[in-house]
């Protein structure tokens, strides 16, 4: 513990001095409410502003998701940041003081200007209602709910939209979240109603062009009755020609439907004589002790289904059997008109005339619709809930804090430590010297050596010498007694 006391020494005050610099970090807060999309109603995806339903239709899950990116993308769009910061004031100056806020904005200005010094090589400027708009956008979700159990849990296919914004404080988070779904609400119902009011005003123009070619057709019509001097009666007479191919036309038509009816019904009567009235389902109840049988018997859902549809058939083809006796008392009771080469001419102005009638008609029908649905049609997004004031804020998160701390203390002593090996410490040896003992443990040894002597004579192993009688260099001869060796023998004397 004496050599790695830096490692928990230094882990612990970078840990405390981390935890202590996160209360310099602005903290956020995030709340969240939830809108519900009409489906049925999107008009926001629409052009025109028209009823839904002349649309092509999409698939529910499509057009789900379809709806809820499309939001998602104007939540975090820049105009609805500005219209939040204006309508809220996110933009006015700070009123914040106190060390504490002082020391906030300098931490937040050095993270900033660092970041973007390594990113971009300089700091901007920070404009105030830039840097709201920024932090509004950053902090705008709206994501579609999805599946909470089953089988396809998490997949998104509801027409939920939740809706989540973040502020510096909870009331703050609160405000922008519930200004974010009011934007959303309000650019929805904009937008349908621009689009509304630009096809009507365009469909306005047709119905007014409509109306002059009606009275320029009719004008053709009169100047060439006056010029040819065509009476009444020849015109009555052209009108006459008209009814009798109008009525053979109106005859050939409801022959057609009568054939496609009558062919529609001898399948559904070939489909029921091939399936069975009444249906059996058996079932088995098992006890344990004994089995059950039950049988049932009920009417087959396809049969009731295929005979619904032969009744159906079945009046529409009386109608159309109806309608042709009509038609051929008609066409019989009159008889076809020759016409000279004016009153033939006369009859194709008639025939622009009604046309262009018919063309104002269905414009003014298509305007009058679209004035209705301005004036009826909502939003298809209603707010559900309003967001609420968070009691804890998401960020910082200061337990990250505490352990980064840890981390970085526990390195920064463990190199300290390694650091301090390397240098020449009394009790650690020479790179390239043996391994010597400790002090303490010298100390413990030669104690033991004393009293050793002081009871006990230690006998002590004499060197062997040399055939010459001399004592090998570094060994050193001690009398048997164990008195201490002469004055200059041993390594210290002469010769050697």
């Amino acid at each position: 513990m004496r050599r790695y006391w830096r490692i928990p020494v230094l882990a612990l005050l970078s840990a405390i001095l981390a935890f202590g610099g996160s209360f310099l970090v602005s903290k956020q807060y995030t709340s969240k409410t939830r809108l519900l999309i009409h489906g049925q109603d999107a008009t926001f995806l629409s052009s025109t502003g028209t009823d839904p339903a002349q649309q092509p239709k999409v698939a529910d899950g499509t057009l789900s998701q379809a709806l809820a990116q499309t939001y998602a993308g104007v939540a975090t769009s820049r105009s609805v940041a500005i219209a939040v910061v204006d309508g809220l004031g996110l933009d006015a100056p700070d009123t914040g003081h106190g060390p504490i806020h002082a020391l906030q904005g300098a931490a937040a200005w050095t993270y900033k200007c660092t970041r973007a010094f390594i990113t971009f090589g300089y700091c901007a400027p920070a404009n105030r209602r830039e840097k709201a708009i920024e932090e509004v956008t950053t902090g705008a979700r709206a994501e579609q709910l999805g599946v909470t159990s089953g089988a396809a849990a998490g997949q998104p296919g509801s027409y939920v939209l939740e809706v989540s914004g973040s502020g510096t404080s909870g009331v703050q988070a609160m405000r922008v979240t519930n200004a974010l779904a009011d934007e959303l609400v309000s650019v929805s119902a904009a937008r349908f109603r621009q689009q509304a009011q630009t096809y009507v005003k365009a469909l306005q123009q047709q119905v007014n062009l409509a109306s002059k070619n009606v009275s320029a057709k009719s004008t053709a019509v009169a100047d060439y009755e006056t010029e040819h001097g065509i009476s009444a009666a020849d015109e009555q007479q052209v009108l006459n020609a008209k009814s009798f191919d109008t009525l053979q036309t109106d005859l050939r038509n409801t022959k057609a439907d009568l054939a496609d009816n009558q062919a529609q019904l001898a399948s559904v009567n070939a489909s029921i004589a091939a399936t069975a009235s009444t249906s059996t389902s058996d079932q088995r109840i098992s006890t344990g002790r004994s089995d059950t049988s039950v049988t049932t018997k009920e009417v087959n859902p396809v049969y009731s289904s295929l005979q619904s549809q032969k009744a159906g058939l079945q009046s529409r083809i009386d109608g159309l059997q109806a309608r042709r006796s009509q038609l051929e008392q008609q066409v019989a009771g009159t008889s076809p008109t020759g016409l000279n080469a004016q009153q033939a001419r006369l009859a194709e102005l008639l025939q622009d005339v009604e046309l262009a009638k018919g063309n104002e008609t269905a414009l003014t029908q298509q305007l009058q619709n679209a004035q209705t649905q301005v004036a009826v049609s909502e939003s298809e997004l209603t707010r559900i809930d309003q967001a609420g004031v968070p009691a804890y804020p998401v960020a910082p998160k200061r337990y990250l804090y505490l352990a980064i701390g840890l981390l970085l203390g526990g390195l920064a002593g463990g190199g300290l430590t390694w650091r301090a090996r390397q240098r020449h410490d009394p009790n650690e040896p020479e790179p390239g010297q043996p391994h010597a003992p400790d002090s303490d443990a010298t100390r413990d040894l030669l104690a033991d050596l004393s009293s050793h002597q002081q009871s006990d004579p230690i006998e002590v192993r004499q060197p062997a010498r040399a055939a010459n009688g001399s004592v090998p260099v570094g060994a050193r001869e001690l009398p048997a007694d164990g008195d201490p060796p002469h004055a200059g023998s041993g390594d210290h004397g002469g010769g050697g």
